[in-house]
């Protein structure tokens, strides 16, 4: 079996190798949008009680209380439905950047709430405004500490780029797909996918941990 897939993965390189890079290029594009989003909304979250505080915890609450591929499809045909036509690899982005930007909001305001009250009232104290105190002094100090469990968060983005595959777009599911069905080889085309998959996944994850290490974290620490 494991020469066999070898061997339709030398024979389908070419197509393993367009999904990988399909996957990897929605998971760097979903990951920078979705830090844009994650942490002004984290921001907001952490700092208004007001009515843009509560749009942010019901952005969240939808995006952790529903499946990711209802997620996708909800935009791949919502967007339509409101004159928005975009391509299906951009559709695919677009809801990662959904999904993702909700889970690095909640990072960033954990990242935020584990600052020491003390720094706040020494900041007012000084009479820093609210907008120099977030820029100044909390976002600097939480950066180290959710900058892992944000790097972490481009790993879990590999894996959910395998739900793109119901949106006709070619990542490394849709390769595998593709070449069971002009072989009749399911069992081999996916385990050459798993095998790629194992393998980035693995490889970031190494990145991750040396980087705690270097920076002094562990990961029990993770926000």
């Amino acid at each position: 079996m494991f020469a066999t897939a070898y061997d339709l993965f030398w024979q389908y390189r070419d197509v393993y190798m367009r999904g990988l890079g399909n996957a990897l290029m929605a998971a760097a594009f979903g990951l920078v949008l979705s830090l844009f989003v994650g942490v002004f909304a984290g921001v907001v979250r952490f700092s208004s009680t007001g009515a843009a505080g509560r749009v942010v915890a019901i952005y969240i609450s939808i995006v952790r209380n529903t499946p990711m591929l209802v997620q996708v499809y909800f935009i791949y045909f919502g967007l339509p439905a409101l004159g928005v036509t975009l391509s299906a690899f951009a559709t695919g982005v677009v809801a990662l950047t959904f999904n993702s930007g909700a889970y690095i909001a909640e990072i960033t305001r954990g990242g935020l709430a584990a600052i020491p009250q003390g720094q706040t009232e020494a900041a007012m104290a000084l009479g820093l405004n609210r907008r120099v105190l977030l820029g100044r002094v909390l976002v600097p100090q939480a950066a180290p500490t959710v900058l892992p469990a944000v790097t972490g968060q481009f790993v879990q983005l590999i894996k959910d780029t395998s739900l793109l595959y119901t949106i006709a777009v070619l990542e490394i599911t849709k390769a595998a797909d593709d070449v069971g069905n002009e072989t009749y080889q399911f069992l081999e085309a996916y385990l050459v996918s798993c095998v790629i998959y194992v393998v980035i996944c693995a490889v970031l994850n190494l990145l991750v941990d040396l980087y705690e290490r270097r920076a002094g974290f562990s990961r029990h620490r993770r926000v």
